[in-house]
């Protein structure tokens, strides 16, 4: 005893603090770095990956693990899901699947770091740097970055488990190791500890780190592991406030799922252990690891097939949006700016009840324009102040996504996506400006337009305002045949447009009182429709270039 508190007098806690603290630092950053190339190298095509695998809950909970295996990021998973939902191409109910899965594809982190490989750590940062630096391929530069990530971590463990070892030795530390065997102490360490660091995988690290030093027992680190999982949960959630509310629904569930899986596992820690060292004996850090892929696995399996009724019992206290609401809220958040691909799609999304918009003011503005009293004309007005507010979201979220890190292909859609918000609110604005000028003339000199006159106007307006249609619709299609097509029929719209000025010059000897007024009046509304024509074949092009 007196051995061990001269030992105890020489540790140096300054050295103790700073080299565990540093090494969770290069851990927590290491993470980071190999977190963010994976999902460079891999997150684009994970998103159509998402998609296709979403059909039963057994195909997202599929899904879910392999993203987050290969990626090594369930809130990247999360956002993918969340932001589907969103778009309308997924329901929440199918998420739960996913979100289980994502909860087993993260144990792949605690497995890799269990094998005593942490000898090689400088290896791999300096052959990351390499890559990165010496490299001109793209693919090289976020392999050497994958590398380089996972040399961090590895190093990271070094600091850590070099750090501790003056620990062995110093009985108040590892009375409250022992003291750790009480499964609700460890429990809620491990959750408070990942709330504050906010990486699970790091807590899961250092529990792995000091089982290697055999400074905790098997029953302990579980118990950390078991609270670290909650921990997450509550980060989650946290960063959930404010957000989307299918992103609080997906973080309540996810903080849910893993409460009941831990309250299931409370009272059989023991057992979970001792199932462990039948696996693996004689090597507690894969201990650790490998009760971490067992809890997570098992609560999976077990919690599948409720996904229905939890779904439900979430949307009853926290109901999403109303289709009411989603007219009027802009559903374009911040949130999803952590995956740019989801982030334009939503951004194509918004531009659809844009179109929308824009399209009921333009089937209705002729009629107004030649019939319309001075009401119908203020209306049209105040519906134009909610497409310009729409078209300022847009492009705003538009300017945010162009600050994040896109590639060349993100960045000719975001350049479409500004040119088709204002190409649509120029559109609206022809209406609810211009147009409106020209009906308040022939309001004011109080003349009639004939019956021949309207049907041919009829003729060519809905030509022009077809063609918008079908460029937009070229537009979400991707139809670049359909957008030759387009262009292709100027000819036959320009000879409508000819027939029509003329027969409004051979009107102009006509003896009229108001027929100056009216030629005027007639003038103005052909010009706004050439100008709406022009604007549908604008759109056209975009696909074409």
């Amino acid at each position: 005893m007196l051995y061990c508190r001269e030992r105890a007098m020489t540790i140096n806690w300054m050295i103790l603090i700073y080299t565990v603290i540093g090494g969770l630092a290069l851990f927590l950053f290491g993470m980071d770095v190999m977190t963010k190339a994976l999902k460079d190298s891999a997150g684009k095509r994970l998103k159509y990956f998402l998609h296709q695998m979403t059909s039963t809950r057994w195909k997202g909970l599929m899904a879910g693990l392999s993203i987050t295996a290969v990626i090594q990021s369930s809130s990247v998973t999360t956002v993918l899901a969340v932001g589907f939902v969103s778009a309308g191409v997924m329901t929440f109910k199918s998420t739960l699947g996913v979100i289980l899965g994502a909860d087993i594809g993260t144990t792949i982190t605690a497995q890799i770091i269990a094998f005593k490989v942490t000898k090689i750590a400088l290896l791999l940062v300096v052959l990351g740097y390499l890559f990165t630096v010496i490299s001109g391929h793209k693919k090289n530069k976020e392999l050497g970055k994958i590398l380089f990530g996972l040399g961090l971590i590895f190093l990271g463990m070094n600091f850590m488990s070099e750090g501790m070892q003056p620990l062995k030795t110093y009985p108040p530390f590892i009375e409250i190791m022992h003291g750790l065997n009480n499964p609700l102490l460890g429990i809620l360490i491990g959750t408070v500890f990942t709330a504050i660091i906010q990486s699970s995988s790091a807590t899961t690290g250092v529990v792995i780190v000091l089982a290697s030093q055999n400074l905790i027992a098997s029953q302990g680190g579980i118990a950390i592991v078991i609270g670290a999982n909650i921990g997450t949960c509550v980060t989650a959630f946290l960063s959930a406030i404010g957000k989307p509310r299918t992103a609080v629904q997906v973080a309540i569930a996810h903080i849910l799922f893993k409460i009941i899986g831990a309250l299931l596992w409370v009272w059989f820690i023991s057992q979970l252990a001792f199932i462990t060292e039948q696996i693996t004996p004689n090597n507690l850090p894969r201990q650790i690891a490998n009760a971490h892929t067992i809890f997570n696995v098992v609560n999976a399996a077990l919690m599948i097939g409720f996904t229905g009724p939890i779904a439900l019992l979430i949307n009853k206290v926290f109901p999403a949006q109303t289709n009411e609401e989603n007219d009027e809220i802009i559903l374009l958040d911040q949130y999803y700016l952590q995956h740019t691909s989801m982030a334009i799609d939503l951004v194509d999304k918004e531009l659809n009840k844009l179109f929308d918009k824009t399209n009921i003011v333009l089937k209705t503005a002729l009629s107004v324009a030649l019939t319309g009293t001075s009401f119908d004309l203020e209306k049209l007005r105040i519906s134009d102040q909610i497409i310009d507010f729409q078209q300022k979201q847009i492009l705003s979220y538009l300017q945010q996504l162009q600050q994040q890190e896109i590639d060349h292909k993100e960045s000719g859609r975001i350049k479409n996506q500004m040119e088709i918000t204002n190409i649509l609110e120029a559109a609206a604005d022809l209406i609810t400006t211009d147009m409106v000028e020209a009906a308040e003339h022939r309001i004011e000199y109080q003349f009639n337009v004939s019956d021949d006159t309207k049907e041919r106007f009829e003729d060519i307006y809905k030509q022009s305002i077809q063609t918008l249609q079908d460029a937009f619709q070229a537009y979400q299609t991707n139809n670049v045949e359909m957008a030759k097509d387009i262009i292709s029929q100027k000819k036959a719209f320009k000879n409508n447009m000819i027939a029509i000025k003329e027969r409004l010059v051979n009107r102009l000897s006509l003896k009229d009182t108001n027929r100056i007024a009216i030629i005027r009046f007639e003038t103005e509304l052909i010009e706004l429709i050439n100008r709406l024509y022009a604007l549908a074949r604008r759109i056209a092009r975009l696909q074409m270039d």
